[in-house]
Formats: structure tokens, C-alpha cells, sequence
């Protein structure tokens, strides 16, 4: 396994706290890793806002390479619509990345 990421997009500190510990949670009981082994982008940023124009696209998914992991809480936070989402997550799984929904306790990409 390579590096974990947890990516959280929010609007308020309460919704940030809210996501991070589901991430938190999830990464624990799956991988039996504490909040210290993840490294975590979060944002402020409104939903509507394309991925390619948050830190999510600029920063974080240039950094994804095979064998990485990337979490978040719910998969719309990864974009402002569905088929935008699915693009993300064409782009991770090409990259080798593996994307899971916490609170879902799903892999949502990857092979």
C-alpha cells in the first residue's frame, strides 16, 4: 500500500469535524492506521465548484500515484456532479490509486 490521503471539501467546521472523523474512523478499522498516517487535504470550498479548479485537482491528484489511497467521507465531495465525479475517478484509477467512501465502507475505484 502506498501513501493514504484523505481529502475533505466543506463549507462549515462543523461539516470539516463531521468528515474527518469519519475518514478517521474508516482508516482505523480498515487498515488499522491512526489519523496520524493519513495525509489529509482540506477545503473550503463551495460544491458547485469543479474539481479541476480546487486544490482536490491541482494538488492532490497530480500527487496520486499506483498503489495510493484516497478517502473521503462521501464521493460528492470529489466533484459538482456525478459525471464529474466519475471523471475523477477515471483519473485516480488510471493513476493506480484506489478511492473509498467512508461512510459507505466502499471502494468506489481501483482495480
Amino acid at each position: 500500500m502506498g501513501k493514504i490521503y484523505g481529502y475533505i471539501q466543506y463549507e462549515s467546521n462543523s461539516d470539516r469535524i463531521i468528515q474527518k472523523a469519519a475518514i478517521d474512523k474508516f482508516v482505523k478499522e480498515k487498515f488499522n492506521l491512526t489519523p496520524d498516517d493519513i495525509e489529509y487535504l482540506e477545503e473550503e470550498v463551495k460544491p458547485y465548484i469543479s474539481w479541476k479548479n480546487r486544490k482536490l485537482g491541482k494538488e492532490l491528484l497530480p500527487k496520486l500515484s499506483k498503489d495510493d489511497v484516497l478517502v473521503v467521507s462521501e464521493s460528492k465531495r470529489l466533484g459538482a456532479s456525478s459525471p464529474e465525479v466519475d471523471v475523477f475517478l477515471m483519473y485516480a484509477t488510471d493513476k493506480g490509486a484506489v478511492v473509498y467512501e467512508a461512510r459507505l465502507d466502499t471502494k468506489i475505484s481501483g482495480y
